[in-house]
């Protein structure tokens, strides 16, 4: 049983994006191994979405056409944390939403900018979080090496009673 309520969690999980510069993201590569490569992620939306700039010809664009479900996974040392999320990407080539998602920073990787042909989104929509986070005691109690679990269900999170056995 977890100590904080749901919005807590929520809370947690969040600042932890937030302040965690970069994540790996990790799909099913055509050999069905993982493949995971560190990613710089966008502040999450109020539901968790986040968006990702990639490059169209990517090995990660072809990837997650191929197969939509895909992991994030977080780690911050300093509060002894990890939060993964588990969800579907889809490929966002809106040119509106490419220059709200854009990095100034970029514009060597992507000469063209976010109008460029060479510049696309990642959208990612978690359906399913994981978390242990020791600073905040986001973890169930009495203390366990057993993760935190929220389930999106419809519009809202629920923490899970199913703490599984990793």
């Amino acid at each position: 049983m977890n100590t904080l309520t749901k919005d807590q969690l929520l809370n947690v999980a969040r600042r932890l994006i937030k302040t965690t510069e970069y994540c790996f993201f990790i799909t099913e590569g055509g050999d069905r191994l993982p493949h995971a490569r560190l990613m710089q992620p966008y502040e999450p939306e109020k539901d968790f979405t986040i968006y990702f700039g990639a490059s169209p010809r990517s090995r990660k664009i072809r990837e997650v056409r191929r197969q939509s479900k895909v992991s994030l996974a977080f780690y911050n040392q300093q509060e002894t944390a990890y939060l993964t999320l588990l969800g579907t990407s889809t490929i966002v080539d809106d040119v509106a939403m490419r220059q709200k998602y854009w990095r100034s920073n970029w514009n060597d990787l992507f000469p063209g900018g976010p109008e460029s042909d060479e510049y696309v989104l990642i959208k990612f929509v978690p359906d399913k979080i994981e978390m242990m986070n020791y600073a905040h005691q986001a973890m169930p109690q009495p203390y366990s090496l057993h993760p935190t679990i929220l389930v999106r269900k419809a519009d809202t999170w629920e923490i899970s009673t199913d703490v599984g056995s990793d």
